[in-house]
Formats: structure tokens, C-alpha cells, sequence
């Protein structure tokens, strides 16, 4: 019987409140859009407490390729019995950003020719350790690309993000440098972008100038050469390193973005989720993918049929590789 009576009072109650929100819709939407508004302010002012630091944003925006420059591109590539010798004006062979003092310029440099003269080993030989591209500040640029065109993915962009080279604030934290591809530092759609010195250079995947190769999924693709005189190559290699009849596949990278959220205080170092936007942000894996640490491998390539190491700009993190395993030539030494 009370079981009875409960079940026909819960009834009433229904019907009773059926009746009011029929009556009176507008008065429950207004109750949801308010419980709905103070649970995002709750978890936003969460957010804020406990990671008082700012917060940077991803930003992968590009400025549109609309502009075709009045330089030529000019590039020889020569070789003697030790050296592969590369002279670039550094001009692209493709349409790039608005750069320079005008309107709607992504970038306050304007392009232009530059005197670069390169002399990288031919013979390069692998170290049993890794020289990074950073250290505490860009230290080289990775390598310069058959069209002349240097890749220099690091950004000089640390912990707190404020000052510029040579007058970094003493709090400055180098292991939290902003990742170039991920921030909104006037790159066109090639990745690139200009220096004051007028040197246009990229960051990261050169869209334009790949467009620019005959190619196909079942090439590999000899794109440049790294600082350290190794061969660079786009995406693609033979599923087995050392056999040419293999099939050709989309060589992995062993990085991954890591899990959870930064150490750092919003002080001396960021906090937040990792989401990125550092290159601190992503651990290697050994063994996740094709690649080692430095986005490279060993094996047979069509101009290297005995075999040699290598480097992959690859489509996932790090596109453009940030060490090297041979010893770098000081031609692409960052301010050196």
C-alpha cells in the first residue's frame, strides 16, 4: 500500500510538472542555459587557479601564397673530392606571403637575395650520438634544400615570450621554446617566412616547392641535404631499409604528443595540457615508428644503393628533423 501511494504521488508530480513547462517553456530553457553558463564559468575559473601562467593557444594559420617575386632563383650544386659545395641566392622558385613594409604583410621583412655559399661533407660519417639544433637558442639550421632554400624549424620563441634574441628577459626557459608550425609567427603557406636580413627560410613542410618535383607514392624523393652532408628525403622509403624491391610506404615518426599536463607553474615554466604548441610538448618512443630521434634511418635509397643514412621530412611531428647524427658544417651555424 505505501508502495502504492509513493508510486501514484511520483505520477501526480509528473503530470503536475508536464502541465507547468507546457505553460511555461521559456522559463525551463532559462534554467538550463543558466545551470549550463555557471558550470563553464566554474570550470573555467578552475582552469585560471590552477594554471595562473599564460596560456598559448594553437595557431596553424598561414598567410595566402599570392606573391611572385621579380628575383630569379639561383642555385649551382658542384662537388670536389671531400665536399658538396651549394650556392643559393636564397630566393624561392615558388610564389610566396606578403612580406615587408605593405599592406596586409604577414611579416615586416621583405625578401631578398642573399650571397649563400654552403660546403657540406661528402662523405659524411654517423656519430654514435646526436647534435640537437637547440641549445639554448637556435644553434643550426637543419640542412638547404635542392631549390636553395634553407630549413630551419627552430622558433626563438621561449618561456615567457617576452623580449626578442639579445634582449631575453633572465627568467628566459629554453626547454619550453613555442614550436614554430604551432604559433602565429607570420608564415606563409610554405612555411616560411623572412629574416630581417631578407633571408626567407622555413619552418616546416615547404608546400610550394614539393608541389614543384615530379613525384609519386612510389618514389622515394631526394629533396635537399642536411647540414651534416646526409641526403633528405620527403615522406616516403622502402618498407624494408635494405631491399630496393620492397614496397614503398609513409615512414612513421617515433614522436608522440605526451599525456596530461605540463610540470610547470605558469612562472618559470608553462603549464596547462600538453596540446603542442611547445616542442617540449612530444616524446620520442623508441621503436613507435620507422624513425630514430632524429627522424632518419639507415638504408638503401635510388641515388645511395649501397646504403647510407638519411633523413625524412615527415607529415606528423617533427616534419623537419631536430638533430643531426653526423658533425654539421658551420656554414649553417645560427649567428655564427
Amino acid at each position: 500500500m505505501e508502495l502504492l501511494v509513493k508510486n501514484t504521488l511520483s505520477y501526480l508530480k509528473v503530470i503536475i510538472f508536464m502541465k507547468f513547462i507546457s505553460h511555461y517553456p521559456t522559463f525551463l530553457l532559462l534554467i538550463f542555459i543558466g545551470c549550463t553558463g555557471v558550470n563553464k564559468s566554474t570550470d573555467e575559473e578552475t582552469e585560471l587557479l590552477s594554471c595562473p601562467g599564460t596560456i598559448i593557444e594553437i595557431d596553424t594559420s598561414r598567410g595566402d601564397c599570392s606573391v611572385t617575386l621579380n628575383y630569379n632563383n639561383e642555385v649551382t650544386i658542384t662537388e670536389n673530392s671531400l665536399n658538396r659545395i651549394i650556392t643559393s641566392n636564397n630566393i624561392p622558385n615558388h610564389d610566396v606571403g606578403i612580406f615587408g613594409n605593405v599592406s596586409g604583410a604577414i611579416n615586416p621583412n621583405s625578401i631578398s637575395p642573399q650571397n649563400g655559399n654552403y660546403s657540406i661533407s661528402l662523405n659524411p660519417i654517423k656519430n654514435s650520438e646526436s647534435i640537437t639544433l637547440e641549445d639554448n637558442g637556435p644553434n643550426y639550421s637543419f640542412g638547404i634544400l635542392l631549390n636553395g632554400i634553407e630549413l630551419d624549424p627552430i622558433a626563438a620563441e621561449p618561456w615567457p615570450h617576452t623580449g626578442r634574441p639579445g634582449s631575453f628577459p633572465d627568467n628566459v626557459n629554453w626547454d619550453w621554446n613555442l614550436e614554430a608550425s604551432m604559433v602565429d609567427i607570420g608564415l606563409d603557406c610554405n612555411n616560411a617566412h623572412v629574416q630581417p636580413t631578407g633571408k626567407y627560410h622555413y619552418h616546416g613542410i615547404p608546400k610550394l616547392y614539393l608541389e614543384t618535383l615530379v613525384t609519386n607514392e612510389n618514389q622515394m624523393l631526394l629533396v635537399g641535404y642536411a647540414a651534416d652532408g646526409f641526403p633528405i628525403y620527403y615522406r616516403y622509403g622502402y618498407s624494408d631499409a635494405e631491399d630496393i624491391n620492397s614496397e614503398i610506404i609513409d615512414l612513421t615518426t617515433s614522436y608522440r604528443l605526451k599525456s596530461g599536463d605540463r610540470p610547470g607553474d605558469g612562472e618559470i615554466a608553462p603549464c596547462g595540457e600538453y596540446s603542442g604548441v611547445y616542442t617540449n610538448d612530444y616524446e620520442f618512443v623508441d621503436d613507435l615508428g620507422d624513425l630514430d630521434s632524429c627522424n632518419g634511418r639507415t638504408g638503401i635509397t635510388p641515388e645511395y644503393p649501397d646504403g647510407t643514412y638519411y633523413y625524412i621530412i615527415s607529415n606528423n611531428w617533427p616534419s623537419i628533423p631536430r638533430c643531426l647524427m653526423g658533425t654539421p658544417s658551420n656554414d649553417f651555424k645560427i649567428g655564427g
